[in-house]
């Protein structure tokens, strides 16, 4: 069983719910867990205090820059640390100039968490690997808690529309 200290931020996978506004993705803050019940106290950034049932299906991971929260549960039982060294500062990466890290698409995905977990559709903003192995489309909170980061082998940042200069070669009539 995971142990959960008061004070590290942690990200929704999964609530069943459904009288809460809380969507997969959202962070919050750990204010105790009763580890008799296996139920988290937290304080959501959007001022729920929905706490988790984590013996009744509801899920939580450790927001990226958190740390594992206790020596006394075993290595194969501790919450991990999501993310990744470039994600540590709590917001996703913002789209780079690197070509390999960032597409253009005529229409956004929806997030293949989302649908799987809630079956809800919102909007991918990225396309890229998670820590559980396979890749998937993921929104801004999701490509949080479970991407690896932008660059070759990892991701890329999904944007609406046509690149800048995808048509700048073309009109050129070349020197006057």
């Amino acid at each position: 069983m995971s142990v959960y200290l008061s004070g590290p931020r942690v990200v929704l996978v999964h609530t069943s719910d459904p009288h809460t506004r809380l969507r997969p993705g959202a962070l919050g803050t750990v204010r105790s867990h009763d580890q008799q019940s296996n139920t988290v106290a937290i304080a959501w950034d959007d001022g729920s205090t929905l706490a988790m049932l984590l013996n009744d299906g509801d899920r939580i991971t450790l927001a990226p820059g958190s740390q594992a929260v206790t020596a006394d549960a075993p290595d194969d039982e501790r919450p991990a640390s999501a993310g990744s060294p470039a994600q540590d500062s709590g917001a996703p990466a913002s789209p780079v100039a690197d070509s390999d890290a960032v597409t253009y698409v005529i229409e956004l995905p929806s997030c293949d968490i989302h649908r799987t977990l809630s079956g809800t559709v919102v909007p991918a903003g990225y396309d890229g690997a998670t820590r559980f192995g396979p890749w998937a489309f993921m929104c801004d909170g999701c490509f949080l808690a479970f991407g690896l980061g932008l660059g070759v082998g990892r991701g890329q940042r999904l944007i609406l529309g046509r690149r800048p200069d995808s048509g700048a070669a073309a009109d050129s009539s070349g020197p006057d």
